[in-house]
């Protein structure tokens, strides 16, 4: 009798000691796709740090050039500090911008040093740059040539998991000649990607940051926000008929018509079926089946 209490207590102490081996296991599985996950995450985050750093040098020389000076002596040093700006190498954006004509506009849109050899050495997807003054947002945009959920799941480097890349899909054109551009980020906790678009959900924030700067190889479009808002999970491309004029039509309508449930509008603008917009899609916390999205409008159609 003895005998067998002893077996089955020897029983009981092998199976605890093969579920506390088990849970070990586990455990270090769960720690070390954790860890991984982390590292990958930290690594295409440098990789977009260091990207934008080369991307930014050209504007961090003219405001290191930009001195404040009494204002009795301003007019001595004005040559001098023209001069200094002047020696800086200047991109090929700031011809188009003196093309298109956004001084006029008084719109002066932030320098970039864009080398698109290099950059299309880092990932042949990339064929332009965002920058949102105000936000985190200043990065490049890619678009698969087969998978347009790709960049949702990948970074630019391949690897699989966050943050992923802004990206646009197929049903656009990469020219932004299109009614309306989609662009998709994740909203990270660390507030990269496009976390930092719901900065737009105050009102003032909204008021004071109005522009939106798109570079490509031979133009920058400066677009100026109109709307921020809380959309369903509608995807926009497949379900709106932008061939149109109907169809452009009656989705402007459906924005005036619902984004102040939940958002900000800016109605000092025109925006007509003709205009070129730009939508900026992120998701909701704690709401699957929303969308955060922030649109503008394009002011200088001559660049297209």
């Amino acid at each position: 009798m003895e005998k067998k209490k002893r077996i089955s207590k020897d029983k009981k102490i092998n199976i605890y000691k093969i579920l506390t081996i088990l849970l070990s296991i586990a455990l270090l599985v769960v720690v070390g796709v954790m860890a991984h996950s982390w590292m990958v995450t930290r690594q295409a985050q440098a990789e977009y740090d260091r990207l934008a750093e080369k991307v930014n040098s050209l504007q961090d020389q003219l405001d290191d050039n930009r001195i404040e000076v009494p204002e009795e002596t301003q007019t001595e040093t004005q040559t001098e500090t023209q001069a200094s700006s002047e020696s800086l190498p200047v991109p090929e954006e700031t011809e188009s911008t003196e093309e298109n004509s956004l001084t006029q506009l008084g719109i002066d849109p932030p320098v970039k040093n864009l080398d698109w050899e290099a950059l299309g050495q880092v990932n042949p997807d990339i064929y332009a740059w965002i920058c949102i003054p105000g936000t985190q947002v200043d990065y490049p945009i890619l678009q698969h040539p087969s998978d347009d959920s790709y960049y949702l799941k990948y970074n630019m480097n391949g690897t699989r998991g966050y943050p992923g890349c802004i990206y646009t899909e197929k049903l656009n054109q990469k020219d932004f000649t299109d009614f309306n551009t989609v662009l998709y980020g994740h909203n990270m906790r660390n507030q990269t990607m496009f976390a930092s678009l719901h900065d737009f959900e105050k009102g003032e924030f909204f008021a004071n940051n109005p522009y939106i700067y798109v570079y490509t190889k031979d133009k920058v479009l400066v677009y100026e926000i109109f709307a921020a808002w809380l959309a369903d999970d509608t995807h926009i491309l497949k379900n709106n008929d932008f061939t149109t004029e109907q169809g452009r039509a009656a989705y402007l309508t459906d924005i005036l018509k619902n984004y102040s449930s939940y958002g900000n509008m800016r109605n000092d603008l025109e925006i007509t079926t003709d205009s070129h917009i730009l939508t900026l899609s992120t998701c909701m916390k704690r709401k699957p089946h929303n969308r955060f999205l922030v649109q503008a409008v394009l002011l200088n159609e001559d660049a297209l």
